[in-house]
């Protein structure tokens, strides 16, 4: 993970990701993940193992949730 976008809202978080993506497709080795509530999280679990993503924007329950489930997601030496 290169980068993580935080939003209070899965609103906000949305439209942070549509508006970024055109930016996004212009890197290469650039790929976002939208994580937010009232998607089921096995769902994004599975997308992120499968996929992968170096940029993570979403709200701030669910990119926890993802970081408890999922190993690779090791916050701590992140600068």
């Amino acid at each position: 993970v290169m980068g993580v976008i935080i939003s209070p809202t899965r609103e906000l978080s949305s439209q942070i990701y549509n508006v970024a993506q055109p930016f996004i497709a212009t890197l290469s080795k650039i790929k976002s993940a939208l994580l937010v509530g009232g998607v089921d999280v096995k769902a994004d679990v599975k997308k992120m193992e499968e996929e992968g993503a170096n940029l993570l924007i979403g709200t701030p329950g669910r990119l926890y949730d993802i970081m408890e489930r999922m190993d690779v997601l090791d916050f701590r030496n992140f600068e």
